[in-house]
This record gives structure tokens, sequence and C-alpha cells, in this order.
């Protein structure tokens, strides 16, 4: 920028304004320096390095808070019992019938992954084992807790088609968790004592899987059209 500039400037848009007009342009000259890009790139690799450092410390710090009682007593529980005596009994569908039939799905969804869950974490047997074996058993886990459910539902009389149709809704779900659990049996960063962290992360993302799968279970029956006409479940007739 020039005197002249300066001066027309001055001229234009008087004194304030032009100091305005003259700080801005000095500040765009200063962003577009390479010493300004510069001490940008340093102070931003300064703040990255102290905030990772931070969460390093918060996760260590949480790793070693992570005890037995965590265990036993995490929020799928709470949760579990929330869902299965609070909020499913009073879940509405289209019809009385499906209300009946989802309502029970749900039940006896929740009431297993609670019974065999909390079998897993009572047993205390993964504490003692290693990677291999800790996701071997969390693979077995899950693949006992859709046969008993599966199997209990059938028994209890819920259609074939609801309990196929809520299958292939979850499967995407269900392959993306055993994913996700087989990554955290296998990274260094879970590896905690008596692998409480591993067990302990791995609910969390099991409490997500019943959540998502409550919340999918208005759009599975909504998209079962005539297959249920006529049939009858706990007094309740399909229309």
């Amino acid at each position: 920028m020039s005197l002249s500039d300066i001066a027309s400037i001055m001229e234009k848009y008087g004194f304030k304004g032009s100091i305005f007009i003259i700080f801005i342009f000095i500040l765009i000259s200063m962003l577009k320096s390479s010493w300004f890009t510069t001490f940008l790139g340093k102070l931003s690799d300064s703040f990255v390095e102290k905030f990772m450092r931070n969460k390093v410390k918060d996760v260590n710090s949480h790793v070693k808070s992570i005890a037995d009682s965590d265990i036993t007593n995490h929020d799928i529980f709470n949760y579990i019992d929330f869902w299965t005596y609070s909020k499913v009994p009073t879940i509405q569908f289209s019809t009385e019938y499906r209300t009946a039939v989802f309502r029970k799905y749900l039940t006896i969804y929740l009431k297993s992954y609670k019974r065999k869950i909390s079998d897993f974490v009572n047993s205390k047997e993964y504490q003692d084992m290693d990677d291999a074996k800790v996701w071997k058993a969390l693979l077995d886990l899950i693949n006992q807790i859709v046969f008993d459910y599966e199997r209990e539902m059938l028994d209890a009389g819920i259609p074939k088609i609801v309990v196929d149709k809520m299958k292939a809704k979850n499967n995407d779900t269900i392959t993306l968790t055993i994913d996700l659990i087989e990554g955290i049996c296998n990274s260094r960063f879970y590896d905690s004592e008596k692998n409480f962290l591993k067990v302990y992360s791995i609910l969390n993302i099991l409490l997500s899987v019943l959540e998502n799968t409550i919340s999918n279970s208005e759009s599975v029956c909504n998209s079962i059209n005539g297959a249920l006409k006529g049939l009858k479940f706990d007094g309740k007739i399909e229309p």
C-alpha cells in the first residue's frame, strides 16, 4: 500500500475509518506471510501435543480406576431393567397384536442379554484369560445370546417372520460389534489388570447395540405387510 493509497483512503473514510482499513490490510498481510504460517504451525503443534498429553493422562487415570465393581455394576444392567420394566411396556406399535408381539420380543431380547452377560461377568473367568481367549469367550457369548433369545421367542409363539426380520435388521450391527470386540481384544491400548478395561469397553458397546435394536423395532414392525394377518398372540388378533 503506497502513501497515495493511504491518502485516498483517509480522504474517503476519515481518520478512524482509515485506521481500521489499514489495520485490516496489515493483518491480512501478516496472515499471508511465511513467518506467520510457521508460527501458527508451531503453535498448533504445541496445542495438539499438550492436548494429546492431557488425553493420555485422562485415559491412564481412567484405566487405573476400572475395577471389578465397575464391571459387575455396569450401567448396562440398570438400563436393561429400565427398558424392560418402564420403556418396553409403554411402546405402542401399529396394531394391538403387533404391540403385544414386539413388546414380548423386546422383553425376551433384553432379559436374555442381561442373563448371559451377568453369567459371564460374575464367573470372573475372563480375568485370567489372554487376549485370544477373551476374544473367543466374547464371541461365544454373542452367539449364545442370539441363539438363546431366538429359541425362547419362537417357543413363546412369536411369529418366525418377526424373528427373521429383526435378525436381518440386526445383522449389520452384530457384525460391526464383533469387529469392534476383536479390535479391542487385539489392541494394546486396552491392556489393563485382569482385562477390566477390555470388558468394560465391550459392555459399553453392547449397551449401544441394545438401544439400537429397540430403536429399530418400529421400522421392522412397519415393514411387515400382510404376513401377520389373522394371527393371534396373547389374546390379540392381527386384523
